[in-house]
């Protein structure tokens, strides 16, 4: 049997060969250790391994009786008259077979010659996409950003932010919108103002954090049972809302001027102009401070008594509402000119 079969397979094949063969081979054997190591383990299994055609080749060599290990235990006779002459020849045939294996192939010899860490490394190596140009390394940057975008732009749209923006957008682009805002900063200031506070416990103090013990306050809801906070809640309601609607639903342009269009695209409920105009009505009536003439000062016998009620209410309840509410009479005034500007635009857009 001849190694110049063994010698002709990849040291990949040659552990193939040893995994069939049943042989451990240590992964950091070269390539020549491991065709010796095969060769004699094929050799001593002869009757076990002959019959495998994967070792067919191997075992049909016309040198079959010359292998080096069985020189070794012929005898001495036998080897001065028969061996000699074939164990130079074969070892030439092994040497000048090698020869050529390695002239054909120098990068894979010196590959099958590497250690096996080394071998490994560099095969993964070859593995990585290196780009070989600037240019190359720019286009890929590029797709890089691209694919970051476009998943960037997904989870943006799986939020339905931009929905969530034009629907309020559109709700909010009316003068209804405009007037509930108005409207809110009013009674929000009243009832700031209005509905007292009471102290309910200290926060905790906190030394890593640097912060010092605090009282913690929370309206007093037995205001509510009184009428220190619904007289001027009432006096507030009917003259920014209730009369101003009232007046509006029944004095309504928007009806006489939508006779031939036949459509409710023009067309209000309760008239914004006209909710709006009572509405300053009401606060010049209600809110405002009475002035007396100077002519009369100082005159003897005149004197002039001044009432700043308004109906049931008194004039406490009315001073409540003046004083508390964001910017007082002139803040009322000027809600109500807001809303009479902003009615005048919708329907000049309107026409």
């Amino acid at each position: 049997m001849s190694s110049s079969w063994l010698q002709r397979k990849r040291k990949g094949e040659l552990y193939e060969l040893c995994e069939r063969a049943n042989l451990p081979a240590d992964e950091s054997l070269l390539k020549d250790d491991l065709v010796a190591v095969l060769y004699r383990h094929l050799e001593d299994g002869e009757s076990t391994f002959a019959k495998d055609p994967t070792f067919a080749d191997f075992y049909s060599r016309p040198t079959r009786g010359a292998s080096p290990v069985k020189r070794e235990r012929s005898s001495p006779a036998e080897g001065l008259t028969q061996f000699p002459l074939k164990t130079t020849r074969r070892r030439q045939t092994l040497i000048k077979s090698q020869l050529e294996s390695e002239e054909r192939t120098p990068e894979k010899a010196l590959v099958t010659r590497t250690p096996q860490h080394v071998s490994r490394i560099s095969s993964r190596l070859s593995q990585v996409d290196i780009p070989a140009s600037p240019a190359q390394l720019a286009e890929v940057a590029d797709q890089s950003f691209q694919a970051a975008k476009t998943k960037a732009n997904e989870l943006w749209e799986k939020t339905r932010f931009e929905e969530f923006k034009e629907i309020v957008r559109e709700n909010a682009s009316s003068v209804t919108t405009i007037q509930f805002l108005v409207l809110l900063i009013e009674a929000s200031g009243l009832q700031w103002n209005t509905l007292s506070t009471t102290h309910v416990f200290n926060s905790p103090t906190t030394a890593s954090l640097n912060l010092q013990s605090r009282p913690v306050y929370f309206p007093d809801l037995t205001t509510l049972l009184t009428s220190d906070f619904w007289a001027p809640a009432t006096l507030w309601s009917l003259t920014s809302w209730a009369l101003p609607l009232l007046f509006s639903y029944f004095f309504n342009l928007t009806l006489r001027t939508n006779t031939k269009h036949k459509t409710t695209s023009r067309q209000y409920t309760a008239d914004p102009l006209t909710f709006n105009i009572v509405r300053a009505i009401l606060a010049y009536s209600v809110y405002r401070i009475p002035t007396i003439s100077p002519a009369v000062l100082g005159e003897p016998g005149v004197a002039h008594a001044v009432n700043l009620g308004w109906g049931p209410f008194a004039e406490s309840t009315v001073g409540t509402v003046r004083n508390n509410v964001p910017g007082g009479y002139h803040g009322l005034q000027i809600g109500a000119i807001v809303g009479v500007l902003y009615s005048i635009y919708d329907a000049a857009l309107r026409k």
